[in-house]
């Protein structure tokens, strides 16, 4: 009796154990879903842009990108593995991975599937960033060993006989930090929470631009300048400029940023219509062995229009004329 009571509770528990492992099997599968050959399709194009990161000794970021997926269907117009460098699709400028039909529908997902080992053309890292010496630091997903990264996305619809025009926006501030490895400074993404949160997804056709030029503008006296947009009355000046998370990201709830060149200019690309605020913050080299970039200060602007209440809609330019009246502490 005592043996037949000791089999049936073995026998449970394993049977629990088998329902624990079938489910975490299914949460963890990245197994296709097939599209439907008969159902009507929509035309579908995906895009690839980046906000620039604010570090001298990063000359490119490049991933390779071996699948994409939208809500789990493979889009077969991107034709992989394709390395892109992602630092150099700045100012509005963006790359086209692929144009195609997908089956109509709602979707609400990208999942993106990278070589961490080799680029396109088999040599290795296959992710990396090339530093200002040369040489390449690997990236991979900071405690994560899964080589897809899952984008979720606004609800967008792909309708029959029309096109639906994808943007993904990376930011490069928020997606790589660094660290210290024998001696040298290293890069790689940050965790895999905080790489989802760095990426936006965006109906190109439905967003704007806030564009401009600062009069004034020295970078050797000023050091480098950024500019980071804000949804409208979301910056918090004591908490953006500490790092926050895992990964000590700064400014880490900054819609979108750009640097201003040389010459004042600066211009953010692909935002979704609304209300935005922008502030402009000074960095200088941290003089130490390892070129790190700190925030200096942020800059007092005089302009055109109230930086506090932005007003931006689809397919608009909003432009700013603005000159330097001094520095803000920190």
């Amino acid at each position: 009796m005592k043996t037949n009571k000791f089999l049936t509770l073995a026998l449970a528990v394993m049977g629990a154990g088998m329902i624990l492992w079938s489910c975490s099997k299914n949460e963890d599968s990245i197994e296709p879903v097939q599209q439907d050959p008969n159902a009507p399709k929509g035309q579908v194009r995906i895009g690839v842009t980046d906000a620039p990161i604010d570090n001298a000794e990063v000359k490119g970021a490049f991933v390779t990108i071996t699948e994409v997926r939208v809500d789990g269907r493979v889009f077969d117009a991107f034709k992989g593995p394709k390395t892109v460098n992602i630092a150099e699709l700045n100012n509005g400028n963006f790359l086209t991975l692929g144009e195609g039909q997908l089956q109509a529908g709602t979707y609400s997902k990208l999942t993106f599937f990278f070589d961490y080992e080799k680029d396109a053309m088999g040599n290795a890292p296959g992710s990396y960033i090339l530093k200002a010496d040369g040489t390449k630091s690997k990236l991979v997903i900071s405690g994560n060993a899964r080589n897809y990264l899952d984008l979720n996305t606004k609800p967008f619809t792909i309708s029959q006989d029309g096109t639906t025009d994808l943007m993904v926006d990376f930011d490069l501030r928020k997606a790589i930090k660094t660290f210290n490895e024998n001696a040298q400074k290293q890069y790689s993404f940050v965790t895999y929470g905080e790489l989802q949160s760095s990426i936006r997804v965006v109906n190109k056709t439905a967003t704007g631009t806030i564009s401009g030029q600062v009069s004034g503008y020295n970078p050797a006296t000023m050091g480098n300048v950024v500019a980071f947009v804000y949804k409208k009355g979301e910056f918090n000046q004591n908490v953006e400029t500490k790092g926050q998370g895992e990964s000590s990201v700064e400014f880490k709830n900054a819609v979108s940023s750009a640097k201003v060149d040389a010459a004042g200019n600066f211009k953010v690309s692909f935002l979704e219509e609304g209300d935005y605020e922008i502030h402009f913050a000074s960095f200088k080299s941290s003089g130490d062995a390892n070129s790190s970039v700190v925030l200096n200060s942020f800059l007092n602007l005089s302009g055109n229009l109230d930086l506090t209440k932005l007003s931006l809609k689809s397919s608009t330019e909003v432009r700013l004329s603005l000159s330097i009246k001094g520095f803000l502490g920190l």
